[in-house]
């Protein structure tokens, strides 16, 4: 069984306590968080809520344009039809990734305890009987972790 999703929990020490400051689950936003780190950006969580503006922006496009077409007159109705099975299906999937944003959030904050028990655990695994979820760990503030020298991301 493979991991199904990654949940990206973002992380800094605060007098060598770690301090949860965000959680990602979606796929196109841990991309954005692995980029910015990779990229050493300064705020690798900005770039992620600048790329989820982004993808907010062009939905509401789509979906404005959709909605214009399937409400002007004189559109043919297996236009119409597929419009509106598209917003049908934008529902299912807004309420797919509430369960998913839900479930993430439980996944998370069992990973931040392990995480935060042994912060050497940084990229792991959980499994359940059906699904497993990978769990990455991305340290800011410059800072080292508790008992380190390096810099984390």
């Amino acid at each position: 069984m493979s991991p199904a999703g990654t949940v990206a929990l973002v992380v800094r020490f605060d007098q060598d306590r770690p301090v949860l400051l965000d959680v990602f689950s979606d796929d196109l936003e841990v991309h954005a968080l692995e980029r910015a780190v990779t990229e050493g950006q300064q705020d690798p969580i900005q770039a992620v809520y600048q790329s989820r503006v982004e993808h907010e922006r062009e939905e509401e496009e789509f979906g404005d344009y959709v909605e214009t077409l399937i409400t002007a007159p004189g559109v043919r109705p297996e236009i119409r039809e597929h419009g509106v099975q598209w917003l049908k299906s934008k529902l299912k999937i807004e309420e797919y990734k509430k369960h998913e944003t839900d479930a993430s959030q439980v996944i998370a904050d069992y990973a931040f305890k392990l995480f935060s028990q042994d912060p050497t655990k940084s990229d792991f695994v959980l499994a359940g009987p059906t699904a497993e979820v990978r769990v990455r760990v991305y340290v800011l503030n410059g800072g080292a972790r508790p008992g380190s020298s390096r810099m984390a991301a």
